[in-house]
């Protein structure tokens, strides 16, 4: 009987993977550190910027562009038990003063103090998001989105990252 609780327990998180696939929704995948590096310099993120992570995960992009290039950040990750480990990372780097983590829907949050907003979330998401991002955005802020375009957004560079493509973009 313990053992189907366990087997159970273990896969509540596999099948809600799958599910957030089958729906085309963002699942968390984490970036390889390599990879943020490579984003962040292309989008010359420095010590001026407020980056704004959207479904931020464990906090690495955030931790990345604080320790590395200066900047402050927000994460904004719904899933509870994804927030509350992205603080505890923010914390044991000691970067508690540089980024703040929210647990809730960045579609129901003001990202209008963004210099920079970072995204690496699925096309169906990257397409909604469009909108709220013409509305919030400051001209000069820029767009960072790892494997999906945004196709209303002027392009700026478009650079391999592993596997697949990461884009640039400055809104205007």
């Amino acid at each position: 009987n313990m053992i189907k609780i366990l087997l159970l327990l273990i896969s509540l998180p596999i099948f809600k993977f799958w599910l957030d696939l089958i729906r085309n929704e963002a699942v968390f995948f984490p970036l390889p550190k390599k990879t943020i590096r490579k984003i962040l310099k292309a989008g010359k993120v420095s010590k001026r910027d407020i980056i704004y992570d959207l479904g931020c995960g464990d906090g690495r992009v955030l931790i990345i562009a604080a320790k590395e290039f200066g900047a402050r950040g927000v994460g904004i990750e719904k899933s509870w038990f994804l927030s509350k480990l992205a603080k505890w990372n923010v914390e044991k780097e000691g970067l508690k003063d540089k980024i703040k983590i929210v647990n809730g829907d960045f579609f129901k949050m003001n990202v209008s103090k963004a210099t920079v907003i970072f995204v690496y979330l699925s096309k169906k998401l990257n397409r909604m998001l469009e909108r709220k991002l013409k509305r919030e955005l400051r001209k000069g802020t820029k767009i960072l989105s790892a494997a999906h375009e945004f196709s209303s957004f002027k392009l700026k560079k478009k650079i391999k990252t592993g596997h697949f493509y990461s884009y640039i973009y400055e809104f205007e």
